[in-house]
């Protein structure tokens, strides 16, 4: 995949030779207050996703303009992601079944090509593709377990610092439409897929021992303004 984002960015490197950059390339800035959905994708033997569970991504968005109409996008942004597992596990010499739900909070910095049509009056359609790397700045988990043999249900929150992975990295596909309201200022609405690329936990099952393995995956509503 990073040899496919290095071909795009060649392509537009020649594109933008043979049109001629700007001497004064725009570079635009805005906002983004956008709500997600994130699922988790399980990678242990008798781990099962729970459902996806609502989320929302806050930041800054920075398009470097190299033509008229291809930018490189990058920004900061905070991710507020969940999900949940359902598993076998064992808690205080009791064997039962564990439903986690996570809890994160990302710092994440995107690196994307965005590719943008020509004005169909005061609309424009865009597309973007590249990565995202994002640094856990705290994570937390929700358990209910239940006792296979009393049908017990017990109830627990705890930090999850030591049992998550710091980094989360993931290729993320995107494309939407962008509003002009005058020749700067700009509205934008589009979904993001983000397609986790490495295993976000680091723990241990408490009955088998084995490591947990896990995809954190997402869609999201980007909705932003453009200053």
């Amino acid at each position: 995949m990073r040899k496919i984002i290095t071909f795009i960015c060649f392509l537009a490197m020649i594109f933008s030779a043979q049109t001629g950059f700007s001497q004064n390339p725009p570079v635009k800035l805005g906002l983004q207050v956008s709500p997600n959905i994130g699922w988790m994708s399980p990678k242990s033997k008798d781990y099962n996703s729970n459902g996806a569970n609502m989320g929302v991504t806050i930041g800054l968005i920075s398009d470097f303009y190299f033509t008229d109409r291809y930018a490189f996008s990058t920004g900061v942004n905070f991710s507020f992601l969940n999900g949940k597992l359902n598993y076998p596990d064992a808690q205080d010499s009791m064997t039962g079944q564990r439903t986690r739900k996570y809890s994160f909070i990302y710092l994440e910095i995107p690196t994307q090509i965005k590719m943008q049509t020509k004005n169909f009056g005061k609309y424009s359609l865009y597309g973007q593709i590249g990565f995202s790397t994002g640094f856990r700045l705290t994570s937390s988990v929700k358990d209910e377990f239940t006792d296979e043999k009393t049908s017990a249900v017990s109830n627990s929150k705890n930090d999850a610092v030591g049992i998550t992975s710091l980094i989360r990295e993931s290729v993320v596909i995107g494309f939407g439409t962008e509003y002009h309201l005058d020749e700067s200022s700009r509205i934008i609405a589009g979904l993001a897929y983000s397609n986790a690329l490495n295993n976000i936990l680091s723990g241990s099952n408490n009955k088998t021992g084995l490591n947990e393995k896990s995809l954190l995956n997402l869609v999201e509503l980007k909705i932003g303004f453009i200053f």
